[in-house]
C-alpha cells in the first residue's frame, strides 16, 4: 500500500508543478516596459552612430546579434559599428511580452532601411530583442531582425 500511495504523491506532484507552469506571468508596471522601450532606442542609436561604449553598456557580451547574414556575437559587433550605415531609423508598435521579473522580450517594426558594410537591410524588418535584467541593470542579449518584403 506505500508504494501504491508513493506513486499517488509523486502523480499529484507532478500535476501540481505542471498547473504552476500554466500560471500566466505576474503584471509588470508599465514604467519598467517604457524602459526597456528607451533601452531599445538608446542601442540602436548606438548602432547608427557607431558608439561603442553604449552599445557596450547596454548589451551582454556574451549576447548575441542575429541577422539574415548570420549569428554575431555582441562583444565583436562593438568593434565594427563603424560598418553600419543607419541614417534614418524607427521603432514602431513596440510591444513587451514577460518571461518573468528579470527577463522580457521586446518586439517591434524597425524602420529606415540602412546597410551593413556591403550588404543592405530592408526599409521595414520585424525585430525583437531579449532583455535581461542582471546585478539590477537591464542588457541585452539577444537581438534579431527579419526583413519585411512586399509581395
Amino acid at each position: 500500500m506505500s508504494k501504491i500511495s508513493g506513486i499517488l504523491a509523486a502523480l499529484l506532484l507532478v500535476m501540481a508543478a505542471g498547473k504552476a507552469q500554466e500560471k500566466p506571468p505576474q503584471k509588470f508596471d508599465d514604467a519598467t516596459g517604457k524602459l526597456l522601450v528607451a533601452n531599445e532606442r538608446a542601442l540602436y542609436g548606438a548602432v547608427a552612430n557607431a558608439d561603442k561604449a553604449a552599445f557596450e553598456s547596454l548589451t551582454s557580451p556574451e549576447g548575441i546579434w542575429t541577422t539574415p547574414y548570420g549569428f554575431t556575437p555582441m562583444k565583436l559587433l562593438a568593434d565594427t559599428l563603424e560598418q553600419f550605415q543607419v541614417p534614418k531609423w524607427g521603432i514602431e508598435n513596440p510591444r513587451v511580452i514577460w518571461s518573468d521579473d528579470s527577463c522580457a522580450l521586446l518586439l517591434y517594426v524597425r524602420t529606415g532601411g540602412g546597410q551593413f558594410g556591403d550588404q543592405s537591410f530592408a526599409p521595414m524588418t520585424l525585430a525583437s530583442t531579449l532583455w535581461t535584467k542582471r546585478n539590477g541593470k537591464w542588457v541585452a542579449v539577444h537581438h534579431q531582425e527579419t526583413d519585411l518584403v512586399r509581395r
